[in-house]
């Protein structure tokens, strides 16, 4: 288990680091459009030249001081050694350059720098920069999650038809999982208050930590998405499960999240009817 100094040493070496990936990203938020490129032949997954000068600034400077540390990121634009798809017990940063690409380019300010921290397989250190909405969420383990600072705390929510949910609608431009996706949207849409939409995982589950969000569920995503996130619910006092209860596993990071475990519960529940209906709307 890493060490609360060492986590601190890693705290204080990252955050300035942070704040300028935050002020790359605000650059180019303000230049909306520039320099879009496709990614993997898919409409829907776009990637600029922000997103690879982030990661690479990132990587540059923390390979400088900590040569043998490992790296899970998003556009792996710095090919080298230390660039890995295993999560070990090395210390390995799992990185984000820009979550929310497409709102990046048009100026749709839930777009943020995620950088997270696993050592010994545990996510012991999260900051999330979103320079748009003027928010700098952090979490070091075991010593609660701020923004701007000031400490920030989860829902008290217990009742779905009193909460805000978020879901990841954007998913439905995938075939195969569409149909997965369609369902559980109508089931825990019918029954929350608001079913909301960001297509940013990582500022979701940022407003989830501040209390904004009563909830949220995401499949189908990768660590980078949910690394920083996950430390900063947690640290700020919700809970975070697979979708079908049991441990949250960051590298396969299907979760529902959650002020409340009696809120988690009711989700999941509906979770597992709609992926045991054959239809929208069948109980068959």
């Amino acid at each position: 288990m890493a060490s609360e100094s060492q986590i601190e040493e890693l705290y204080q070496f990252i955050y300035p680091l942070a704040v300028r990936a935050g002020e790359i990203l605000y650059e180019g938020y303000q230049n909306a459009g520039k320099a879009v490129a496709l990614k993997c032949n898919e409409f829907h997954n776009v990637v600029t030249e922000y997103d690879n000068q982030i990661e690479e600034f990132l990587m540059a400077n923390i390979l400088a001081s900590y040569p043998d540390h490992k790296f899970i990121g998003e556009e792996d634009t710095h090919k080298n050694n230390n660039v890995t798809k295993e999560l070990t017990d090395a210390p390995t940063w799992i990185i984000d350059p820009i979550d929310g690409t497409s709102n990046f380019i048009k100026q749709i300010p839930h777009v943020s720098v995620s950088i997270g921290l696993a050592i010994n397989k545990q996510i012991v250190l999260g900051i999330v920069n979103n320079p748009a909405q003027q928010k700098l969420y952090t979490a070091k383990l075991g010593q609660g999650a701020f923004c701007n600072g000031e400490s920030i705390h989860v829902s008290d929510c217990e009742q779905l038809n009193a909460a805000n949910v978020a879901y990841e609608v954007c998913l439905l431009h995938s075939a195969p999982i569409r149909n997965k996706h369609i369902k559980r949207i109508y089931y825990v849409g019918s029954q929350a208050r608001r079913l909301l939409g960001y297509s940013a995982v990582v500022d979701s589950l940022c407003m989830v930590a501040a209390g904004n969000l009563d909830a949220f569920h995401i499949e189908d995503m990768y660590p980078w998405d949910c690394a920083a996130g996950y430390l900063l619910i947690r640290e700020a006092g919700g809970v975070v499960t697979h979708p079908y209860g049991g441990p949250f596993d960051i590298m396969k990071p299907d979760l529902i999240c959650a002020g409340t475990e009696t809120l988690r519960n009711q989700i999941e529940q509906l979770i597992r009817q709609a992926d045991q209906a054959k239809s929208v709307g069948s109980d068959d």
